[in-house]
């Protein structure tokens, strides 16, 4: 199996009708794989700065305003890193630059919507420094999940929060912070620790799934 295949992460919209389709359309529009990659930053950048503003008004309308659009922002963050493998892989397009594109945005996407988070946390003390824990756990995950890959065997995309998991939980907290903007400090701080807590044993489980790996890989070890 090509390894670049294999280390994709499953993902089980990418068999959809729609997303073939889309992918499809992007391809015949022009777009490349790391243009597309690209383009998530733009919607992560979106995002992070809906949810630093969202309390910063008087009034519940520019809140809900914000939470409008950070969820456009992580969905189209989202379909950004969807479409860009479908069309590098499914589309032919693969370049020799690829896997620096595919990964090194989403760790940009990732800090920049968690520290958005945390530093929107106006009524938090604690927001900022909440915001950078996600961050820095997030891109931990990363690491080992790419640390795996360096050995030689298949990257593990183990949650239990894992990319996916941290963009639906903070997608739902802005949802409901749309339809109850007083509870959205509350509820964005609570999606925080839940991240914090979350990557921390997705750190733990990863680290031990390689190790184990490697240990079948060594047996004399």
């Amino acid at each position: 199996m090509d390894k670049d295949v294999q280390d994709r992460r499953p993902v089980k919209t990418r068999d959809a009708r729609w997303a073939t389709a889309g992918a499809r359309w992007l391809q015949r529009a022009g777009a490349t794989p790391n243009g597309i990659s690209v383009a998530s930053i733009v919607f992560a950048l979106l995002a992070a700065v809906c949810f630093a503003v969202a309390f910063r008004g008087d009034g519940d309308g520019l809140t809900q305003l914000a939470m409008a659009g950070a969820i456009i922002g992580i969905q189209g963050r989202l379909l950004c890193n969807l479409f860009d493998g479908m069309v590098a892989v499914e589309g032919g397009l693969k370049s020799a630059v690829g896997a620096i594109y595919n990964d090194m945005p989403d760790r940009i996407s990732d800090s920049l919507i968690l520290l958005g988070v945390g530093y929107g946390l106006t009524s938090l003390p604690l927001g900022p420094t909440l915001g950078w824990a996600a961050a820095l756990l997030a891109m931990m995950t990363a690491y080992i999940r790419l640390l795996g890959g360096s050995c030689g065997l298949a990257q593990r995309f183990a949650g239990p929060m894992a990319k996916q998991h941290r963009m639906a939980l903070l997608t739902l907290a802005a949802a409901i912070t749309l339809l109850l903007p007083g509870w959205g400090q509350t509820l964005l701080s609570i999606a925080l620790w839940l991240i914090i807590a979350g990557t921390l044993v997705t750190c733990v489980r990863r680290t031990r799934l390689v190790a184990a790996a490697l240990r079948k890989e060594v047996p004399h070890e």
